[in-house]
């Protein structure tokens, strides 16, 4: 999972500044609420974008030289001075109910007061809200005694609100967690508030929507889930350097143990055993000079991290903000905060999770003149970078034996190649392997695409066939002619990945997923399935990675037709030495999908039209309908794909 992230990973978009640090006035604790009860803050808002303000005459304008106003914890905003702030009920839908409750004023620095009226509680549907210009508004939920009514407050309101959460009965700690937590996201204001609301999507809107959705599920029983596990991911890094003209296309592939304990309150201790890596990349001013590095690590630095375990079957494990820096090296680090939410497969023990990682590199400080680098530098921002992978956890077998694999298997292959002189190739891969239960394992046709970074597409499939040899460990290693997996306790599921490369020339990894195929078609109309998915691609030239947010879903409407539920963002370079771009969608959009399953569970969806635009997942269900692994192609206006990726269908419960 990487919550060391030894290596630059990342999420950072070419908008972010500096991260601030943990932001949000201090908690006084959930109060019961009464006359006595009162709350305090600050509003802050883009300058030139504040609420409507009373006069301000020259005695107060010579008062903020003796008052400091309140600090802004992004670049950009100021106290909002002379406002009504008004103390009100809302529905889920976020609509006013009732009266004003009451009503005070920000001072010039931006402070406000306000008694809660007799009988009034804390909680997620009580609001402080001022009104700016054009009735554009600004909230809060009241649910402390110390709440600063901010575009993050009012961000978080509204994301509460499009998820259909039941704002009275939220928590209060988790309503506070959130909103620091997205306060670490600095950024630059904008010019209004609209603009912020953007920016505050574009950053932290694939934070905020996981996050949700997981106080929105509700605690699980997470005895269930304890055991052994070990997890393997290949994932794909885009890096900058902030108009300097030089950049990185990374490709990475990462292996641990890890053991979960589970309690029937939900919560996991969750401890991880080291970690295995390898790292490679093509990095420079432009793709014909670039350097292709590579590099491999085991790591036995023991871990211990907590999680939660909701209702709708995600173990969610959340990284805090973090600085790395490594004292010789010249810069360092900020990671943002991040969700590593763990969706589970609602019948047995294995779980995948779509990792999202960012950071922001900056130069480092020497502060004491000891030649040690031990200060980031936030005025001297060097460059962001983007990281994005898919992880699979399966549980461990004690007792695992080559008999345990005997029959057909679909097989779905991921894999990036870089190598000197400029060449960037993404291959994908399906076809159907057959275990004899004994010690030998045959395949024939592999279909496949491959997209070169300067060439374009081309044909990827293999008519040969083979039989090779395969021994089974009792932990559930899994070797095939010399290639190493492992198989989870089931023996219904296996995964491979691997990494090699030679510094200075070239680096190669690739990621494996099979499952255990059906004798007959299963049944999937009526199911939802949670959508896991990264694509690779080189439009017009340029280093693109695109990736659907935890939200996005297929609903198979009958055994042929679904509809893909799903909010995208594409990461893209203008080559090496471009600036990171981001495009992401503000809401969700609704596609419908065709749906073709074979009787032993092979399967293609296409998403979109064909004849135009369209994405094609191309693999396999398995046994019980509960999982799909998929190859995908992208295709724009009937030409060979431009984008391939991999793609995983989980079965919500």
């Amino acid at each position: 999972m990487k919550m060391h992230k030894k290596l630059p990973l990342a999420l950072a978009v070419s908008s972010l500044v500096a991260l601030a640090g943990c932001g949000g006035g201090g908690s006084s604790g959930s109060d019961s609420g009464s006359a006595s009860t009162t709350v305090t803050g600050t509003a802050t808002a883009p300058a030139g974008a504040v609420a409507k303000l009373e006069p301000v005459n020259p005695l107060q304008i010579a008062a903020r030289f003796l008052i400091s106003p309140a600090h802004a914890k992004i670049d950009g905003l100021q106290p909002v001075s002379g406002a009504k702030v008004e103390l009100i009920r809302v529905d889920d839908d976020g609509k006013q109910i009732g009266e004003v409750l009451a009503e005070t004023a920000t001072s010039i620095s931006g402070n406000y007061k306000i008694d809660l009226p007799e009988g009034v509680s804390l909680a997620g549907n009580l609001i402080v809200r001022i009104t700016g210009q054009n009735n554009s508004e600004m909230r809060a939920q009241v649910v402390e005694k110390a709440v600063n009514i901010s575009p993050v407050s009012e961000f978080v309101l509204r994301s509460f609100i499009k998820s259909g959460a039941d704002l009275d009965a939220l928590k209060p700690g988790a309503v506070v967690s959130l909103s620091g937590a997205v306060e670490e996201f600095d950024m630059t204001a904008g010019a209004n508030l609209d603009e912020m609301f953007k920016t505050l999507e574009q950053v932290a809107g694939e934070y905020v929507e996981t996050k949700i959705a997981d106080i929105s599920a509700g605690t699980g029983d997470a005895t269930s889930i304890s055991g052994d596990y070990r997890s393997a991911a290949m994932g794909f890094g885009l890096h900058d350097s902030d108009g300097s003209g030089h950049g990185t296309f990374a490709l990475d592939t990462y292996a641990s143990p890890f053991n979960f304990v589970g309690h029937a309150d939900g919560t996991v201790d969750v401890t991880i055993s080291g970690e295995e890596t390898g790292y490679g990349s093509i990095s420079g001013a432009n793709l014909a000079n670039a350097y292709v590095g590579y590099s491999s690590d085991v790591d036995d630095e023991v871990e211990e991290l907590e999680a939660t375990f909701n209702a709708k079957n995600v173990l969610m494990i959340a990284g805090e903000f973090e600085e790395e820096l490594e004292g010789s090296d010249d810069y360092g680090f900020r990671y943002p905060a991040a969700n590593y939410p763990l969706q589970k497969l609602k019948d047995q023990n294995l779980f995948f999770v779509q990792a999202q990682d960012g950071a922001i590199r900056y130069a480092t400080l020497d502060t004491d003149g000891d030649n040690i680098y031990d200060a980031i530098d936030p005025s001297n921002k060097l460059g962001d970078e983007v990281f994005r992978s898919i992880e699979v956890f399966a549980k461990t077998p004690t007792s695992a034996s080559a008999a345990d694999l005997q029959g057909q298997y679909g097989r779905v292959f991921l894999s990036a190649k870089l190598a000197s002189g400029g060449t960037i190739d993404i291959e994908n891969e399906n076809n159907i392997l057959n275990f004899d239960g004994v010690d030998e394992v045959s395949y024939g046709e592999v279909s496949g695409d491959g997209v070169n970074v300067t060439d374009g597409w081309y044909d990827n499939s293999d008519s040969n066939s083979e039989t090779l040899d395969y021994t089974v460990e009792s932990n559930g290693n899994l070797n095939v002619d010399g290639s190493t997996g492992f198989i989870n306790d089931e023996a219904n599921f296996i995964v491979f990945g691997e990494s090699d490369g030679l510094d200075g020339t070239g680096a190669e990894a690739g990621t494996t997923m099979m499952v255990k195929l059906p004798t007959t078609a299963p049944s999937v109309s009526g199911k939802t399935y949670r959508l896991m998915f990264v694509g690779v691609g080189f439009p017009g030239n340029n280093l693109a990675m695109t990736n659907t947010t935890f939200g996005s879903t297929i609903t198979m409407n009958s055994e042929t037709e679904a509809t893909a539920t799903t909010r995208t963002a594409e990461f893209s370079m203008a080559g090496l030495g471009g600036d990171i771009q981001i495009e992401k969608s503000d809401e969700a959009t609704a596609e419908d999908a065709t749906v073709d399953i074979s009787a032993n569970g092979a399967a293609v969806i296409v998403v979109g039209d064909a004849s135009t635009e369209a994405t094609y997942f191309i693999g396999y269900f398995n046994e019980s309908g509960s999982l799909g692994i998929f190859r995908t192609a992208y295709t724009n206006d009937l030409n060979a794909p431009e984008e391939l990726g991999m793609a995983i269908l989980i079965e919500l419960p």
